[in-house]
């Protein structure tokens, strides 16, 4: 399936993960609500990336095919940032609620080894 970057932009907004400071995108949400007509939309039906499952209220909501969520999953690295930036993306938000903590003591201390490793998504 050749899907372009903004097709792909929409299948990891369907799926919840679209958020580039996450090691390991996990799904929590597998709908899109569109116009009716919507380009994109319409081209993601045709190449069976997605399937219309409901209309109402004047607008059009998607659903991912097994397909498409194995695409919109794999291009999650495309726009992932790299571990470095990650890992200081998360001392910033840490640092947030300590605002004594340096980076060396985040990278350090046993209390904040979770935290230094992996950020998952959160529903």
């Amino acid at each position: 399936m050749e899907l372009n970057v903004e097709q792909l932009r929409v299948l990891r907004h369907m799926l919840g993960i679209d958020r580039p400071e996450l090691d390991v995108p996990k799904p929590y949400r597998d709908y899109y609500c569109a116009n009716p007509g919507d380009p994109t939309m319409v081209e993601l039906l045709r190449v069976g990336a997605v399937r219309l499952y409901d209309t109402r209220g004047g607008y059009e909501w998607y659903t991912c095919t097994p397909e498409g969520r194995a695409a919109g999953i794999a291009s999650h690295k495309t726009i992932r940032y790299s571990a470095a930036k990650r890992r200081y993306i998360r001392f910033l938000n840490i640092r947030d609620c300590c605002p004594d903590l340096t980076f060396r003591e985040f990278l350090t201390d046993p209390r904040y080894k979770a935290n230094a490793l992996t950020v998952r998504a959160q529903p």
